[in-house]
């Protein structure tokens, strides 16, 4: 197997995701290889004198990768794939994947530039909709899944569904019985100022142990010097050996979901107004969150922006808890819904729904995206 020349492939088209810099691959002893990003690409055998990112992963690991059998989060999740140097440009690795796989040649994206936000279907249909003023709780026991995909997908309606991971492992079980199963595991952290960078790839990312990290969330939160957040597991890989702990939701189709998220924190982590591209269950297993909605059709009061140029994941400039109505007058009249999930509740998150996410306490979360084909 040429893995030169796949390695080629792979950075062929890294441009598109606004990539640039030198990785370095380690498979094993006198196994070394490089690429260097930048307008056009060049990769050589050998070890590189200054990578800005090294991989540690097995050939064959590696191999399947590109295949496509095998997660390359699911690897780096479980210790089997090492990463040091800059991670944030480690993080867009899956995208650099997923390009080189399908062979798509894409226009270059930079993940670090604003682009205009173009309007969404579902803008149109919550526009249509009476205003909502609070958010329907429903107990899980209460609701069957007919009445779910009847009464709130095909609007797109918010929804608490209470008492929802009675039958998850991971809910039922003490956070001391829970390191057992995060032993070995690593993910990803963000430091410093991660909110006033918001889907930035010059965040300050982390390659961190799980069980270390839970460990430390019983000692008080430090702050940075400019009161930055607390450090947060945002936005991992739910690892293999935690599926066995937790159930997918029974009101989609199991192949209609995308690969289960993780979310660690202590209180105080935040996660600035934005909105995302597909319907999400958000469960919430230890501690509480608080989430701030608004309705998708208030995209232009909130000085919404995207990390792309037919948008996606989009963020928006108005604080619902500092509010600017100097810069962003029309927000006066933005109706935003205040939401709080306890532990055991799941939030039905509809796509274009925007959202800001503050940990109340210790918490750890599940989000399950969907592609729910409702074709918005």
């Amino acid at each position: 197997m040429d893995v030169l020349n796949i390695l080629s492939r792979l950075f062929t088209n890294a441009g598109a995701v606004g990539l640039e810099g030198t990785f370095q691959f380690l498979f094993g002893p006198g196994q070394a290889f490089w690429a260097q990003v930048k307008t056009q690409s060049l990769t050589q055998a050998g070890v590189h004198p200054a990578p800005d990112v090294t991989i540690e992963v097995a050939q064959q690991d590696f191999l399947g990768i590109m295949a496509g059998a095998t997660d390359v989060e699911e690897l780096f999740a479980s210790g089997r794939l090492k990463i040091s140097g800059n991670m944030g440009l480690a993080t867009l690795l899956p995208q650099i994947i997923d390009s080189a796989r399908q062979g798509v040649s894409a226009e270059k994206v930079d993940m670090n530039k604003r682009y205009p936000t173009p309007p969404r279907f579902s803008e149109r249909v919550s526009a249509s909709l009476p205003t909502q003023h609070s958010v329907e709780r429903r107990p899980r026991a209460g609701l069957s899944v007919d009445e779910f995909r009847g009464g709130y997908v095909p609007e797109g309606i918010p929804l608490v569904i209470s008492e929802a991971l009675q039958d998850w492992r991971l809910f039922n079980m003490s956070r001391e019985e829970s390191l057992v199963h995060f032993a070995q595991l690593q993910g990803i952290t963000r430091h410093g100022d991660y909110v006033q960078k918001t889907f930035s790839t010059e965040r300050d990312f982390r390659s961190t142990p799980m069980a270390d990290f839970i460990d430390s969330l019983d000692r008080p939160a430090v702050r940075g010097a400019n009161g930055e957040p607390p450090a947060y597991m945002g936005n991992n890989i739910l690892p293999a050996q935690l599926l066995e702990q937790i159930s997918y939701p029974l009101y989609f189709d199991r192949a209609q979901y995308i690969a289960p998220r993780i979310w660690i924190g202590p209180k105080g982590t935040l996660t600035p107004l934005h909105r995302d591209d597909t319907d999400n269950l958000f469960a919430q297993v230890w501690g509480e969150k608080s989430f701030i909605l608004a309705a998708p059709h208030h995209r232009q009061a909130l000085g919404t922006w995207s990390t792309a140029p037919k948008g996606g994941l989009d963020g928006c400039d108005f604080n619902p808890d500092a509010p600017d109505y100097q810069r962003f007058p029309a927000a006066r009249d933005v109706t935003f819904l205040r939401v709080v999930l306890q532990a055991g509740d799941m939030l039905f998150l509809p796509e274009g729904w925007f959202h800001q996410v503050e940990s109340l306490a210790t918490s750890l979360s599940v989000n399950f995206w969907v592609n729910s084909g409702r074709g918005w």
